[in-house]
């Protein structure tokens, strides 16, 4: 055969394969034309910019998804733009390479991180994006030539209509995942929320920079010292304070994460026959999730079956609300059945946000629209099933999400007010009904969304009643916190068991800083990355006042959270479990966020909390704490599981320790919050004698955390160190 002709049948083959693979994804190829990828004077390899486009897009639905639309990030050439709408996965993705030929992948294996410039151009608040990269490895079980396989990134989140850079670092794309790094050629873009997003993405290259670039200017040193003493008797300390809503299975094993979480607004009405669901006031009250024809498909098995795998237990939330979505696309508010209303979803103009366009809320409307009724019986046999699929092991069932939110959340099926009575009324019949169905099963309630619902319910708080709190009144003026666990506590002596388990509640810090709170808020402006840190005091402190509009509502005392709980359950219901079912203090995009999530497993662990979930998975610097209390060395060091008595000195240094009952060494986390100051610190721990070793995290060590040997040595009853500005420490003396 001639050689012309050989490699135009081979050509065509592979065409032919490629061709196969494409249409079976219903993906549609689009060209951008222009120059192969290249290398900036820095150093970094571009693979696409709007000012050189190069490559072909694809994207799975009928009309393009993905296509050169907007100005890129400076104003020059054209950027990716991406709209995704409709229910199920929706995915795109630039190959920069075209496809062809079958070796073309580039080497980006010397490089750190994958960078790219984004923003939204739709309006929706916590949008998600997820990243894969995407190799052109044959594989005999991938498919033919040109197959890649996709490694999950972790996502980038909360993308707002600023433009943001985003710097990936390469090895969560590649670590324990068959993606080859040498032979790169192309990037996806995927989301499965249901939400219409639309993105612009500009600049898309591989460099060397680490994840955390930037740093805070330098301030004045300080001294501190600390004491710990090992005589003095502590309490367990509960693993599970180290949960998340959602971490990938790889993430739960490298970190030893014991419990995961599933849960939000959408679960209030998910439907487990058919694993549908509605997204309420987040979305348009829109119903959605991914169609099943076996309910053993659906969310709740799946999720606990992965956790299962894991090694981790689940705990799911269950509706109370009464109600579930009847399908997977029906809608609240239509605006031909209802009326124009204010807000539209984006190319769909019939789907309405439940406000008329003077204004009022649409009232009236039928809840048949969207959903079902579902009362206690129906939990309990999607409960059952779960049993059924998972076997004999603990579960914990959280009795719906932030009910006091109800009204305003599903409000197209709930629009009146949850009070104190009705409360109880529906955690009695849900909870019996979920034991009897799961008789290992641990309950959590009332799932309180923070801090004004501790003290009030929702009838208290809607129209006239705010003034007078009628429903607060006639129960005694106990807050609704503490009247709930007190009725937990009766039913439990009148019945000789428990009915609720697990006392949950929600906690996002609420102090603002130019408009910012440091859940959402981002950058590097020092003030408020402190407040950030402050805020954790909330959680503990009786005597920070808090720096929000908290301090007005309530009783007029410090939040001090974990004690305040405690001292409820004490009084009225001894023995019953803490979870902070969310809670979130931001700060990804800086060390600060890894500072304040390290403080907050350390205040966790002193203030004897039995549960924690970080809503909804630890983001950028976020994970350093988790690395820094469940893996620090790499092979599975972790701080302790019995806490020992710390005091620090200094406001700004945060000091927690730990015995580790495994090989008995002794854990100190030290956390300098000082963002510009080292501290030169001493700790005294009388009669503990040992080998010192020291790992840490600070805004030198590349989003990691190393070892430091100049600090190792023997300690005998004492240890000098120098903390980094802004530093994460874990100290072992073995």
């Amino acid at each position: 055969m001639a050689p012309g002709l050989r490699t135009f049948l081979i050509l065509l083959c592979l065409g032919l394969a490629f061709g196969i693979w494409l249409l079976s994804g219903q993906y549609r190829p689009v060209d951008a034309p222009g120059s192969e990828g290249k290398s900036d004077n820095g150093g970094a390899r571009t693979v696409w910019s709007g000012e050189s486009p190069a490559g072909k897009f694809w994207g799975n639905e009928e009309r393009k998804v993905i296509e050169l639309d907007g100005a890129g990030v400076d104003g020059k050439g054209k950027s990716i733009t991406i709209r995704f709408s409709g229910q199920g996965w929706r995915g795109c993705g630039l190959n920069w390479k075209g496809w062809y030929p079958a070796d073309a992948g580039d080497d980006v294996s010397k490089y750190r991180s994958l960078v790219f410039h984004i923003r939204q151009i739709t309006r929706v608040a916590d949008a998600d994006l997820t990243i894969h990269l995407v190799d052109n490895v044959k594989r005999s079980d991938k498919g033919p030539a040109g197959n890649g396989v996709s490694a999950l990134s972790g996502g980038v989140s909360r993308i707002d209509g600023e433009w943001r850079r985003v710097v990936l670092p390469l090895e969560r794309f590649a670590l324990g995942k068959d993606l080859n790094l040498k032979r790169l050629w192309g990037i996806d873009f995927s989301d499965s929320s249901g939400r219409t997003l639309a993105f612009q993405i500009d600049r898309i290259s591989f460099s060397d920079e680490a994840l955390m670039v930037p740093k805070f200017p330098a301030t004045a040193d300080y001294s501190a010292t600390a004491a710990i003493s090992l005589d003095r008797p502590g309490h367990t300390i509960r693993a599970e304070i180290y949960g998340a809503c959602e971490l990938p299975p790889e993430k739960v094993a490298e970190y030893g994460v014991p419990i995961v979480r599933w849960g939000g607004n959408r679960s209030s009405r998910h439907n487990w026959k058919i694993n549908a669901d509605n997204a309420g006031n987040d979305w348009f009250f829109k119903n959605g999730g991914r169609s099943v024809a076996d309910s053993a498909n659906g969310a709740w098995v799946t999720f606990a079956k992965r956790n299962q795998s894991s090694g981790a237990t689940s705990y799911l939330t269950v509706p109370t609300l009464g109600f579930v979505a009847k399908d997977n696309n029906s809608y609240g508010f239509s605006a031909k059945k209802y009326g124009q209303q204010k807000a539209t979803e984006m190319g769909h103009a019939d789907v309405g946000n439940g406000v008329l366009a003077d204004g009022r809320p649409v009232t009236g409307n039928d809840w048949r629209d969207t959903s079902v009724e579902a009362g206690p019986e129906f939990i309990a046999d999607g409960v059952r099933l779960v049993v059924k699929h998972t076997g004999d092991r603990v579960r914990y069932w959280a009795l719906d999400n932030e009910p006091m939110l109800w009204h305003a959340t599903h409000r197209d099926v709930r629009p009146k007010p949850l009070g104190y009575d009705e409360l109880w009324d529906r955690t009695v019949r849900y909870a019996e009904a979920i034991k009897a169905a799961d008789p290992k099963a641990k309950v959590a309630g009332f799932c309180s969304w923070g801090w004004t619902d501790l003290f009030y319910s929702a009838v208290d708080e809607a129209g006239e009643a705010q003034r007078t709190k009628p429903y607060h009144r006639a129960h005694g003026g106990l807050p609704l916190a503490e009247w709930f666990i007190k009725k937990c506590g009766e039913y439990k002596r009148e019945h000789g068991k428990a009915l609720v388990d697990v006392f949950d509640f929600h906690w996002y810090p609420q102090a603002e800083f130019g408009g910012r709170t440091p859940y959402k808020g981002t950058g590097m402006d020092p003030r408020f990355n402190q407040l950030r840190l402050r805020t954790t005091r909330d959680l503990w402190d009786a005597a920070y006042t808090p720096e929000s509009w908290v301090k007005h509502v309530g009783d007029g005392k410090p939040t001090m959270l974990l004690p305040r709980v405690r001292a409820w359950i004490e009084k009225h219901n001894a023995g019953m479990e803490v979870s902070i079912g969310e809670y979130n203090f931001g700060g990804g995009d800086n060390i600060s966020g890894a500072l304040a999530q390290a403080d907050v497993f350390g205040i966790l662990a002193r203030e004897r909390a039995d549960l924690a979930f970080i809503w909804t998975h630890p983001e950028g610097s976020q994970e350093l704490a988790w690395r820094l209390f469940r893996n620090y060395d790499g092979a599975g060091g972790r701080f302790g599981d019995h806490y020992l008595s710390a005091e620090s000195s200094h406001r700004d240094l945060a000091v927690y320790a730990a015995k580790r009952s495994k090989d008995g060494a002794t854990t100190i986390v030290v956390v300098n919050k000082n963002l510009g100051g080292a501290c030169s610190l001493r700790i005294g721990v009388p009669g503990l004698k040992g080998k010192l070793r020291v790992w840490r995290f600070d805004q030198e060590t590349e989003a990691k955390v190393v070892e430091s040997p100049k600090d190792a040595g023997d300690v005998n009853g004492e240890m000098s160190l120098t903390l980094p500005a802004a530093s994460g420490t874990m100290i072992v003396v073995e």
